[in-house]
């Protein structure tokens, strides 16, 4: 498919606003023409299907190129390098990038990036237009990290990113982008040159970023498109292959744009644009977007820095997101728990919650709220009058929700309408007895005028996109007042009504009885949970500025530096993500060690046992780094570096009750002590002492590492 053919499944006269939502972008059937694709067999390097000039780039006519396979277009350390790159068995091998490779009868340097899905690898070449010698983009982003990191607040990280990109990129302009829960975006923040029109604080409907799109983005960390007015590239057989499918283009970096997508931005004046993603609990949450009203051909070593920051900026962003949303949660949980020991003490639970010293107010930031327990009613601030809210009681019982929430509620509920001031936001939560007691808060409409970057209900126009969508050609600021919609619930309203409706509507409404036995343990259990989270999440910038900093010193190059973080940053989360299906009560060490970096080793060649036993929190996150060095240490350099190594683990306990843990390797590389030790050596020796008390001994024995792990007493507890 090309700029001039759209295949789709839109029938004539059917195109509406949500026509773009089924363009099929991940299957354009050609490329931006800035370089050359080479689909190859997995097994043989034979070429099955390519694009772009060959003949410019490798000097190869197209019709030889169709007949040769890469070990007849690539010198010997370049097929190496491509074949180590797709050695990983699995289906789908993520994109990896090295740069200013040299191929015979190419006129200069390339830049190079492969990656895999099932039977076919995908390699991409583009002319090399990375920075001269001694160019350290690592630095780039630790520059760029630095003036973040120092940011006040939330706004201001994110204008110090902009900054940073614009300054680092030459772009005309940078903005942050955020999705708003009805899938429109806001501009939140935005750097530009002189005589640069300003974006910042305007409002962009869903429609103008279509959701496959959006999931594209979540899946790529940089887009580029270096000249809107480009002539695309098709996607070419190599001979005869009856059967063959389209190629899937979702992880190419030349994959050609849709054509509403470059209307779109030539209405806007852009020549030339890139995208960084921000992602946020593994959803899309925002973009940094670069536009440029003359070509721009970023190299792929500056890129390559770009998609690092996006990586971890979308962590700090996490980090002080979470860090916000915890400390109202610990300011929430005082409230839940005053409310709980008024309901548990009184005879009329409804007016011991909306009449004591705090009230449903204090939980749940709203104007209004209501308990109706047992068919009795009682209210604090602005609700609806009785007989709205015995009709309320009666629908939400039609609908069966533990948990409803609107901000719209007169959407759904026509009574609503007509108290828009004081109910056009519910939050709900029910008991799951016969007779259902409710907890309601409400909110009123907010009245807030928009400011739209150009009309956002454009019309439909059939024109040469053939029954689609024609991008709008204005974007001049366009206000609309909004009503009807109240201050959306946000990610901490529902938990924190979550954790109400699990403590107090099922243990004191359902369990009275057993309530008041165990209130003081679930309170202090929840006080010292909301400790440990608020603690964890204050000290996440710190932990990721350390690990950041460390790994650094011991890269050689900007791969493996930003593989090496992203493992160990991936196996803090494993153990957070352990704890939390736990609720932080502990981890089994039998899950941390099958669920951690040894667990892929298959046929037998990890063998654990050890009696049962649990990890606290506190010794849950070292040990998992510690395993996680074992196991990249085995796999790069022991034992599982060959096919016949093997690796024992057993645990169990000494006199006193501490945790003994053997990692013994053997049928590995002959072993001999190392001349300096790593950070990985450090990390092993130093993680357990410091975090808590704990030690590890390694021996480099001649058959393979053995390594002695101590957990105190005071971090496991034994199940027999």
């Amino acid at each position: 498919m090309s700029n001039d053919s759209i295949a789709s499944d839109i029938a004539p006269g059917e195109a509406d606003l949500t026509s773009c939502d089924r363009e099929p972008i991940h299957i354009p059937g050609a490329i931006q023409p800035y370089g050359v694709l080479l689909a190859v067999d997995r097994k043989d390097f034979v070429i099955r299907q390519f694009a772009g000039d060959t003949q410019a780039l490798l000097g190869i006519k197209p019709r030889r190129i169709a007949q040769l396979s890469l070990h007849s277009i690539f010198a010997e350390p370049v097929l190496q390098a491509v074949a180590e790159r797709l050695r990983d068995p699995a289906a789908t091998v993520v994109p990896s990038i090295q740069a200013g490779i040299v191929i015979p009868g190419a006129a200069s340097r390339l830049d190079m990036t492969i990656h895999a899905q099932g039977d076919l690898a995908v390699v991409e070449l583009e002319p090399s237009r990375c920075a001269a010698d001694g160019y350290d983009p690592i630095s780039d982003v630790k520059r760029m990290l630095a003036s973040v990191a120092t940011a006040e607040n939330f706004a201001a990280c994110c204008d110090a990113a902009v900054r940073a990109v614009r300054a680092i990129t030459g772009f005309d302009r940078v903005m942050i982008y955020q999705f708003l829960d009805d899938g429109s975006g806001k501009v939140i923040a935005e750097d530009t040159g002189q005589d640069v029109d300003r974006f910042l604080g305007l409002h962009y409907p869903a429609s103008d970023i279509p959701r496959q799109a959006r999931e594209l983005y979540r899946r790529n960390w940089l887009r580029l498109i270096p000249d809107i007015d480009y002539r695309p590239a098709p996607l070419k057989m190599a001979g005869e292959q009856p059967g063959s499918q389209t190629l899937d283009m979702s992880h190419c970096f030349l994959r050609s744009v849709s054509p509403i997508h470059l209307a779109y931005l030539r209405n806007m004046g852009v020549t030339a644009s890139m995208s960084m993603s921000i992602v946020h609990d593994e959803a899309l949450w925002g973009l940094i977007a670069c536009h440029s009203y003359t070509p721009r051909y970023p190299g792929v070593d500056l890129r390559t820095a770009l998609e690092l920051f996006a990586q971890i900026f979308s962590l700090y962003l996490e980090a002080k997101l979470k860090a916000d949303q915890a400390q109202r949660r610990v300011a929430a949980q005082r409230v839940h728990s005053q409310l709980t020991t008024d309901a548990l003490q009184a005879e009329d639970i409804p007016a011991a919650l909306v009449g004591g010293r705090v009230t449903l107010l204090d939980l749940v930031p709203s104007g209004g709220a209501a308990a109706w327990v047992n068919g009795r009613l009682a209210s604090v601030g602005k609700v609806p009058p009785v007989p709205v809210l015995e009709q309320l009681i009666k629908w939400l019982d039609s609908t069966n929700h533990a948990i409803f929430h609107t901000q719209q509620l007169g959407s759904v509920f026509e009574p609503a309408l007509a108290h828009l001031d004081t109910a056009s936001g519910l939050l709900a939560i029910a008991s799951q007895r016969r007779e259902r007691d409710y907890i309601l808060w409400f909110r009123p409409q907010l009245i807030e005028t928009v400011t739209w970057g150009g009309q956002p209900d454009k019309p439909v126009e059939v024109g040469p996109l053939a029954d689609r969508l024609a991008p709008r050609k204005s974007f001049a600021a366009w206000k609309q007042e909004m009503r009807g919609r109240s201050v959306p619930w946000d990610q901490a309203d529902l938990e924190i009504a979550q954790g109400f409706h699990v403590t107090l509507l099922e243990a004191v409404f359902r369990q009275m009885d057993t309530a008041r036995r165990e209130r003081d343990a679930v309170i202090e259990h929840q006080n010292v949970l909301m400790a440990e989270l608020d603690h964890r999440v204050k000290n996440i910038l710190a932990t990721i500025s350390a690990v950041v900093q460390l790994t650094k010193s011991n890269a050689n190059d900007l791969d493996t530096y930003a593989v090496s973080l992203q493992n160990r940053i991936r196996a803090m989360a494993l153990a957070h993500e352990l704890l939390a299906g736990t609720r932080w009560h502990g981890v089994p060490l039998a899950d941390l060690l099958a669920e951690g970096e040894v667990s892929f080793a298959t046929g037998g060649r990890v063998i654990m046992s050890g009696e049962p036993v649990t990890l606290s929190p506190r010794a849950a996150l070292p040990l998992a780094l510690v395993v996680h060095e074992l196991a990249a240490n085995a796999v790069k350099h022991g034992a599982l570096s060959v096919p016949h190594g093997r690796i024992g683990i057993t645990w169990g306990r000494d006199n006193a009750d501490n945790l003994l843990l053997h990692w013994r390797e053997s049928g590995g590389p002959p072993v001999s002590p190392p001349v300096r030790r790593g950070f990985g050596s450090l990390l092993i020796e130093r993680s357990l002492k410091q975090e808590i008390g704990g030690s590890a001994i390694q021996t480099f024995e001649p058959e393979g590492l053995v390594c002695h792990l101590v957990i105190p007493r005071d971090c496991v507890t034994w199940t027999s």
